[in-house]
């Protein structure tokens, strides 16, 4: 006669309140200390506008060959998503974002030393390594510790102001001292390098995930189920999400809306000088004081959206944006175009926000660190227009018009393909369950594995 056997004892959720493999408890902590790490990368890709100029002189360098250091910034980084990602899902983040920390500061010191523009690409490339980990750890920050889809915008949006805006309070110190002298870009290279490595490793040490089915106090996710609330029907594996045609919008839609902002992130000093002859101080200002909407609306965005829905708030930012770009093309007036950069780019800067919580209200957040980083490798086929096509554009045509006319369709076709998504409703066969781990197992994995 056959005897039932006892299930294995389940581990508890962790209590509220309790501290998940040490470090801060409460999440709203971890999601600061996880947007001063993105401050701390933001230089990467908002301050290079600062650097194209002076290395072009320096080196004797054609522009279109120093701007192809943007791009490929943004493709390492990009495609170190997917494995960083990963990884993320795995484990929990402190020494890989200790690493990440190094080789961050090592990318900029390195470049510093750059003798031609080969070794620019290589160190700027090898450094890359470090925010594109760093990124996809702090983004999964958000979406681990905010299992609450009316919470996921904001908390998103909250740690992604770090890197959309931080570079603000970098970039008047970085132009400070590259005006210093014609090797004045090399010392504000060596200076962030140092300070980006430092601020970063320091804060590793308090970044923590929650454990795996983590809950906060009161929530029940049988319960929230709303018709833009609830969560997934289950959570997508990677290569179940690739089964989806949502996945192939959302990766077409940030391709196009980040190669338009990429774009103008990367150029807008120069297109205020050598187009608009507006002045070289109305360049700074635009490129620095953007920076600060850009990072505000990625907050303010993902709050948004967590009310009217991730879709439509693309739409409205992103059409309105590329509407901006065309005005900008034939502005006059300096303080107009400041205005005009500001509202721009605080239409662009929700992406980054929308798209992360987005990944998670379609495709669960058990998978959600590698599923958005599939998603956002769609940034590196962005990147190839911002950098070197568009330099070469405007040494083919010597003005920066197309490429702002090129900017703005972009961002009008990211917002109407957000009206095509819908949330997937006819998923592949679940995947069989996992085995339930025993008391001594979960333990034993407890100390390095993450969410």
């Amino acid at each position: 006669m056959a005897h039932a056997t006892a299930p294995e004892p389940r581990i508890p959720l962790t209590p509220p309140g309790a501290r998940p493999h040490g470090g801060p408890r409460n999440r709203w902590v971890q999601a600061v200390i996880a947007l001063i790490v993105m401050l701390m990368i933001s230089p990467y890709e908002y301050c290079f506008t600062l650097f194209e100029k002076p290395i072009a002189a320096a080196d004797h360098a054609a522009l279109p060959d120093v701007a192809l250091t943007f791009t490929i910034y943004v493709v390492v980084a990009g495609l170190f998503m997917v494995p960083g990602g990963l990884w993320s899902d795995r484990w929990q983040p402190r020494w890989f974002t200790t690493i990440a920390g190094v080789f961050t500061g090592a990318g900029w010191i390195l470049a510093a030393r750059a003798r031609t523009v080969p070794e620019l690409w290589l160190a700027y490339g090898l450094g890359a390594l470090g925010p594109g980990y760093i990124y996809a750890n702090c983004v999964n920050n958000a979406l681990k510790w905010f299992p609450e889809a009316k919470k996921r915008g904001a908390a998103v949006g909250l740690i992604d102001m770090g890197f959309g805006g931080g570079s603000a309070i970098f970039i008047p110190l970085l132009a400070t001292v590259i005006d210093s002298g014609p090797d004045g870009y090399k010392g504000a290279l060596s200076i962030m390098g140092v300070a980006m490595g430092v601020v970063i490793v320091i804060a590793a040490q308090f970044l923590r995930y929650p454990p795996r089915d983590w809950l906060p106090a009161g929530y029940d996710p049988a319960t929230a189920q709303g018709r833009r609330t609830r969560l997934a029907i289950r959570d997508y594996t990677p290569g179940q999400m690739l089964r989806t045609w949502q996945c192939y919008v959302a990766f077409a839609g940030l391709a196009m809306i980040t190669g338009s902002g990429l774009m103008i992130t990367a150029h807008i000093a120069e297109f205020s000088t050598t187009t608009l002859a507006l002045g070289a101080g109305v360049g700074v200002a635009a490129a620095t004081w953007s920076r600060v909407p850009n990072g505000v609306m990625r907050w303010a965005a993902g709050a948004i959206s967590d009310g009217l829905g991730r879709e439509l708030s693309m739409f409205g930012f992103f059409c309105f944006m590329g509407l901006v770009l065309v005005l900008m093309t034939i502005t006059r007036d300096g303080t107009l175009f400041i205005v005009e950069s500001l509202v721009a780019m605080g239409c662009w800067g929700p992406l980054f926000s929308l798209y992360p919580a987005l990944v998670a209200d379609y495709w669960g957040r058990t998978h959600s660190g590698v599923n958005y980083g599939i998603v956002y490798t769609g940034k590196a086929v962005g990147s190839v227009y911002a950098g070197y096509l568009a330099a070469y554009l405007f040494r083919a045509t010597g003005s920066w018009k197309l490429d702002f006319f090129i900017a703005a369709a972009l961002a009008l076709c990211a917002g109407i393909s957000a009206l095509i998504l819908r949330r997937p409703t006819a998923p592949t066969a679940p995947a069989p369950p996992a085995a339930t781990p025993s008391v001594a197992q979960s333990r034993g994995r407890a100390r390095g594995r993450g969410f």
